[in-house]
């Protein structure tokens, strides 16, 4: 899908590219065995609560949408992942305020609020309920979040390399588990300027307020099917950092994740090009439940 990575160039360990800072793994969107036959319509205008929201759509049946993860425009995001979802379904993204063509981001942002803008185009784009929401990466968190919000509504919950609770923000494991900053290391110096500048509202290019991570971390628990798809593959980290730690702490977390919501599985993802196959096998399940 896309390859992220936390300010450092050439990194493939996923917390976005050299201006992002979310999810940390990486994914694909082409792939043999997995063809989109079905076109994304024009691009929609939709207005939530006064702003503008950028959507696209495709196909028909039963609802779904995408979140994107950190930064991602929609254009951006997915690929041609939609298209492929849209044979057997009404699959829809969309642009976060302050991503791609959008109206600007407000000054702070929450996973509350953001999960509200997603309820919102929902409605606005005249999606049935209840709907799949499918989250990668900082998506997880939104679609978690608006899942707990309106759990008749959800069908089904399928994150994707999802941000876990305890693992990032000003307080989460990453940042204890990191070295300190060291001048001399530009790929450790640019990992923390990354995390960092996330951690700030004012240069978070969702203004997303940090306190959001610990609302996140205390999400009731629900009943909605969840399916949380990981990478099996480590990412890579700059050399000072040790890797074997940090991949463990993030794949640890991921039982906080599956404790969100019962039923609950996980779904372990074998290599890069084998995402898309992932990714509709599990929708196609999510609609059959």
């Amino acid at each position: 899908m896309v390859a992220l990575a936390l300010g450092v160039s050439g990194c493939t360990s996923g917390v976005g590219t050299a201006s992002t800072t979310a999810s940390t793994r990486h994914t694909t969107t082409s792939t043999p065995g997995v063809v989109a036959t079905t076109s994304l319509e024009p691009e929609r205008d939709v207005t939530v609560a006064g702003r503008h929201f950028k959507a696209r759509c495709a196909g028909s049946g039963p609802s779904v949408i995408l979140v994107a993860d950190y930064g991602q425009t929609m254009d951006d995001a997915w690929g041609t992942v939609p298209q492929t979802l849209a044979a057997s379904s009404r699959v829809c993204v969309y642009d976060r305020l302050g991503i791609g063509r959008s109206d600007q981001v407000p000054q702070r942002q929450t996973f509350a609020s953001l999960a509200d803008d997603l309820d919102g185009v929902i409605s606005a784009l005249g999606l049935t309920r209840p709907v799949v929401v499918m989250g990668f990466g900082m998506g997880g968190p939104i679609a978690l979040s608006w899942a707990s919000r309106h759990e008749t509504d959800a069908r089904a919950v399928v994150v994707m390399n999802p941000d876990p609770p305890g693992f990032r923000g000003p307080d989460g494991a990453l940042e204890k588990l990191l070295p300190p900053k060291d001048v001399g290391d530009p790929e450790l110096s640019g990992l923390w300027a990354g995390l960092d500048r996330f951690n700030d509202p004012a240069t978070n290019r969702e203004s997303l307020d940090p306190r959001s991570w610990t609302a996140y971390s205390r999400l009731p628990a629900m009943s909605t099917r969840l399916y949380d798809l990981v990478d099996v593959q480590p990412p890579s980290w700059p050399a000072a950092v040790d890797a074997k730690k940090v991949d463990g702490a993030w794949r640890a977390l991921q039982r906080r994740v599956l404790a969100m919501s019962s039923p609950s599985e996980i779904v372990n993802v074998p290599a890069q090009d084998a995402w898309p196959v992932a990714i509709k096998s599990t929708l196609d399940r999510a609609l059959r439940s």
